[in-house]
């Protein structure tokens, strides 16, 4: 009787284990968003890269009604669709003067830096 129980009980042990490895290391499971799942900002620093949160940022700080990519970062198709979605309901507009540009990137003379951030620029022309 007692070797059955000892077997049940680290069996127990061992599944919990099993399930604790699960969720800790081979699902990128985030604490974080089990905290506080019903915020605005949950789980948008692991879902999301750094530029696209940080243009958020920059449009909600200058109080942007549209904006616009620049064609090198309308080349990164997933920053494209990334910025559409998470900016939402503000728009990109091809015909914006606010348009971000990355860091490392140049523009014309005639326009003006707004504010630059750590990984991307805005400028308006």
């Amino acid at each position: 009787m007692i070797n059955e129980q000892r077997i049940k009980l680290i069996f127990i042990i061992i599944c919990f284990f099993q399930i604790f490895y699960i969720f800790h290391s081979r699902s990128s499971f985030n604490y974080d968003v089990f905290r506080d799942p019903f915020s605005k900002s949950s789980g948008v620093t692991h879902a999301l890269e750094p530029n696209v949160i940080e243009i958020k940022k920059i449009i909600k700080k200058n109080n942007l009604k549209n904006f616009n990519l620049s064609n090198n970062l309308l080349k990164d198709t997933y920053l494209y669709q990334r910025s559409i979605e998470f900016n939402y309901p503000i728009r990109i507009n091809k015909n914006s003067k606010y348009i971000f540009l990355s860091k490392e990137e140049e523009y014309l003379n005639s326009c003006i830096i707004v504010e630059t951030g750590d990984f991307t620029k805005l400028i308006k022309c």
